[in-house]
This record gives structure tokens, C-alpha cells and sequence, in this order.
């Protein structure tokens, strides 16, 4: 008896659930800004413990509107981006500066994510290499 009104009702919500979901239409915006970076990824090599060290990611955009980068995240605290907090215009090229302090041995892989209204966000950056101690 239970299976039979759990099908009946599963039978009601199942196909209304579905027809009150809206397709997704993925449209590009033509004059939207657009984010290109000249690298995407940064091998420090080796670096020595507590030694701070630094990578530069030039990016340019390639749209027809301003871009704002309105985020920047890294996975640790050890890893510190900043960016320009002004729009970047159409044709405009910046920098983003990231520092890393090496606080523990090893081979590193951070990832730092780019936030901002270009067309194809986040865009990740990655960071290699390996920490060594003097």
C-alpha cells in the first residue's frame, strides 16, 4: 500500500518539478569585455623557505566594454594576489602581482582565481615549484 501512494505521488511531483524548470539559454554577449591572459600558469623552480617570492600574470582585454576584475581568491593564506581596482578599458592591458611566502618543503601547486565580468569567468592561475630549505 505505501509503495503504491509513494508511486502515485512521485508520479504528481516528478513531472511537475521538471516543467517548472526553465532552460538555460548560454547567449554571449558581443560587447561584453573579454579576458585574455599571457600566461596562465608560473613554475618558481626552487624556492628557499620564508623567502618571499613574486610572478606577474599580464592580461589584456580583448572586449568591447571596460572589465572589472572584482575578485581574486587563492587557495592559502600563503599565496597574496592584488590587481588593479580600476576598469581595464577595451584594448587596455594590466598586471596581476601575486606574492607567495613559502612556509612549508616541498613541491607547491596553488591555484589563484580570477573573478570579473568578462564573458569566460573564473579563469584559474596556477603556481609551481619547489620549496627547498637553505
Amino acid at each position: 500500500m505505501f509503495k503504491r501512494i509513494l508511486m502515485i505521488v512521485l508520479s504528481i511531483y516528478v513531472p511537475a518539478s521538471i516543467s517548472g524548470q526553465t532552460k538555460s539559454v548560454n547567449t554571449i554577449d558581443a560587447n561584453a569585455p573579454k579576458i585574455v591572459f599571457s600566461k596562465t600558469s608560473h613554475d618558481f623552480g626552487e624556492l628557499i623557505l620564508y623567502s618571499p617570492a613574486f610572478c606577474e600574470f599580464k592580461f589584456y582585454n580583448k572586449g568591447r566594454s571596460p572589465l572589472i576584475l572584482s575578485d581574486i581568491s587563492a587557495t592559502c593564506g600563503c599565496t597574496v594576489p592584488s590587481w588593479p581596482k580600476k576598469p581595464i578599458m577595451p584594448g587596455d592591458s594590466d598586471i596581476i602581482v601575486i606574492n607567495y611566502l613559502p612556509d612549508e618543503t616541498g613541491i607547491i601547486h596553488k591555484n589563484v582565481t580570477v573573478f570579473s565580468n568578462a564573458t569566460k569567468m573564473p579563469v584559474t592561475l596556477e603556481l609551481n615549484g619547489k620549496v627547498i630549505k637553505k
